[in-house]
């Protein structure tokens, strides 16, 4: 199996739990980023979401979400990943990706399952 890559923010409690039920409990290997500490270019957002929609990464709990305005607006792929570029914060988090799955926030079920 190929090295599932982990994206997550260093500072959220609930990445750092889902990162080490994953190379704790599980014993995995991961292709780790801090995208707080390394943010993403929209070259990385586009290979990263390419086989899915990444409006459906954005984080409406987000303060930052919030403060601009985003609800009820109608989006477009292409501005969901120029807001992402813009302020990392809206993307959800964390994001484990294993082959084409793509799970974001911290199931440990779904992890088990997309990890066989």
């Amino acid at each position: 199996m190929k090295t599932p890559r982990f994206i997550w923010k260093s500072t959220c409690s609930t990445c750092r739990d889902a990162r080490r039920f994953l190379r704790d409990d599980l014993g995995l290997e991961l292709d780790e980023r801090d995208y707080a500490r390394q943010p993403f270019s929209l070259d990385e957002l586009n290979d990263l979401f390419k086989d899915a929609d990444p409006r459906d990464y954005l984080n409406p709990r987000s303060p930052a979400y919030k403060s601009m305005g985003l609800g009820g607006r109608t989006l477009t792929p292409a501005d969901a990943l120029s807001l992402m570029v813009e302020e990392s914060n809206l993307i959800k988090r964390p994001l484990l990706i294993s082959g084409r799955t793509i799970i974001a926030g911290f199931d440990r079920d779904r992890y088990r399952e997309a990890l066989k």
